[in-house]
């Protein structure tokens, strides 16, 4: 009874040695290396920069224990950081954009954060847009890799002043592609004032387009959605059957119409003209331009263009086919996989607070996208001086699907086939041609 009771004791010493161990190991001075918090030499004294700065003071302050080494971003951030992380040389802690955000994945060079949720109290999930969220864990009920810092859905910026031209009003938040043509037709002017539908219109003086069709994927891959169609198989090893089904040719077709059948977009030769005498942004502002696809960072280089004037443009929602649908670009605070386990407490420690509503209302410091925090997005948009502009944008959010980037690791290259392939049917190729063979081709690089 006495060895028992001897051997009972020494293994609850032992055990409270392990809780002290523990503890001792818990407050250890950490340093943390943590990239996406340095603004750019001459961005130095600016708002954001204080913001920053604060946000790190005040972080130090409250984790003693807890020294961040706050990184500059390097130019080609994505290439360097896959050389850095095949090193062991990257950041404990970065925002990391989710265009490229699958391949990171894919070689398990992420913390699962549902770790944090045990590690940080404070730490939970319903601070979150569901569906920016949702960005970031590829399987429901699987590992999240990221927490949202920020983000934006795609939405149609437009020129008051050329729709009073016009002689039209705004469209409501529930239109369609037939009201997209309609509209842009009416929109699109020549030098006396004559719209596109007018049988006298002169097609060699337009001094007003409608819209902005480009053949860059990242502004129309969201219209194939918007027609219940989709470029690439759910577990992204083939385009055929998707990139070539009747819904995705249609929406296709659909962008190459508005080019050259309507007439309402420049094609890609008049456009390039159009702004090398003069930049894109200055001509939206102008009115030489209606309508045009774009991101919340776009109010930014309008806002600090010298052709702005306060309440000269406004945002509408994307129009529909079959479904309402839009794109999100978003970037995410992400943690290294190789973190040690003091590092990984201060980490997500560190981003607890990056995403809590004291620094997530620092957002609305630059306005280039909305903050991922949903109480700090929604209180932004009413605070706002432009409210309507900013609640389109909130209401967008319900529509908003992941880029393709976020699930696939080799999506990079297959944007820059289909870039080529919208190209060529801007420029008059025939658009089952086309497709047909940017399937052809995109296949064989995912077979590689």
């Amino acid at each position: 009874m006495f060895k028992r009771t001897a051997s009972l004791l020494v293994l609850v010493g032992i055990l409270l040695l392990l809780v002290v161990a523990f503890s001792v190991s818990a407050q250890e001075p950490v340093t943390l290396d943590v990239m996406g918090f340095v603004v750019p030499l001459e961005e130095q004294g600016t708002p954001l920069d204080e913001a920053y700065q604060t946000f790190i003071a005040d972080f130090e302050a409250a984790h003693p224990n807890v020294d961040i080494n706050a990184l500059e971003t390097p130019p080609e951030f994505d290439t360097q950081l896959l050389v850095d992380l095949a090193a062991g040389t990257a950041p404990d802690v970065w925002n990391q954009d989710a265009s490229t955000f699958a391949r990171l994945v894919e070689g398990e060079y992420l913390l699962d954060l549902r770790q944090c949720l045990e590690l940080t109290p404070s730490l939970n999930l319903d601070r979150f847009f569901p569906s920016v969220l949702s960005i970031w864990q590829p399987e429901a009920d699987g590992p999240i890799y990221a927490l949202p810092n920020d983000f934006t859905p795609m939405v149609i910026y437009y020129n008051l002043a050329s729709f009073e031209r016009a002689g039209v009003e705004p469209p409501p938040a529930d239109w369609t592609w037939d009201d997209l043509i309609q509209l842009s037709q009416e929109l699109t002017l020549d030098a006396e004032g004559r719209n596109r539908l007018d049988p006298d219109f002169d097609e060699s003086n337009v001094v007003q387009w409608g819209f902005r069709v480009r053949k860059w994927a990242f502004e129309w891959l969201y219209r194939v959605w918007q027609n219940s169609g989709d470029v690439i198989s759910p577990d992204g090893t083939t385009v055929s059957g998707y990139l070539d089904s009747p819904e995705s040719i249609e929406a296709i077709t659909f962008l190459r119409d508005l080019v050259l059948e309507y007439g309402v977009s420049p094609e890609p030769s008049v456009y390039d003209q159009l702004i090398q005498q003069a930049g894109f942004l200055d001509r939206f502002l102008l009115g030489e331009f209606a309508m045009f696809d774009r991101g919340h960072w776009e109010l930014v280089g309008l806002r600090a263009n010298a052709n702005y004037q306060p309440g000269s443009f406004g945002i509408l929602s994307q129009p529909s086919s079959t479904e309402e649908a839009t794109i999100f670009y978003a970037s995410g605070f992400v943690v290294n996989a190789s973190v040690t386990d003091a590092e990984k407490q201060a980490a997500c420690d560190f981003i607890a607070a990056a995403t809590d509503r004291a620094y997530q209302d620092t957002k609305a410091i630059t306005g280039i996208a909305i903050s991922g925090n949903q109480a700090a997005a929604e209180a932004a948009a009413e605070d706002n001086p432009y409210p309507e502009i900013e609640e389109v944008f909130v209401n967008e959010v319900q529509f908003g699907r992941p880029p393709y980037g976020a699930r696939f690791s080799n999506w990079p290259i297959v944007e820059e086939l289909l870039d080529a392939m919208m190209e060529r049917i801007l420029a008059g190729g025939d658009v089952a041609t086309e497709v047909a063979a940017a399937v052809e081709e995109i296949n064989r690089e995912l077979s590689r």
